[in-house]
């Protein structure tokens, strides 16, 4: 949303559980995110989010990214469920929508 050449965030404050949920309930393919967890930054478009249950009882949520700029390996796929502890903030930009901005409280590992 613009109001006066400004754009308009939403600031959110989340668990690691709560911003997967928002993510399969909201991210959608050629939406823009900015993904921030340990160390790692990735910005791009995405492509696909894909959920399931793989062997095991392991649940998966995973982002695929067509990353911005000039690299080698332009796309990524990034498994939340497998990075959910080191997760610091997720940008989300909809194509037609509102940006978003979570910051992610601490979730507990589990041991």
């Amino acid at each position: 949303m613009y109001l006066w050449g400004v754009v308009m965030v939403k600031n959110l404050t989340m668990d690691c559980e709560e911003v997967i949920e928002y993510v399969k309930k909201n991210v959608r393919p050629y939406d823009k995110v900015e993904m921030s967890y340990n160390r790692v930054f990735t910005p791009g478009e995405v492509i696909n989010v894909e959920t399931c249950v793989l062997k095991g009882g392991r649940k998966s949520c995973t982002v695929v990214v067509h990353l911005d700029g000039d690299t080698i390996h332009t796309t990524v796929d990034v498994d939340l469920e497998k990075i959910k502890y080191d997760l610091i903030e997720v940008r989300h930009c909809p194509k037609n929508g509102e940006e978003t901005m979570i910051v992610i409280d601490t979730c507990d590992e589990e041991l």
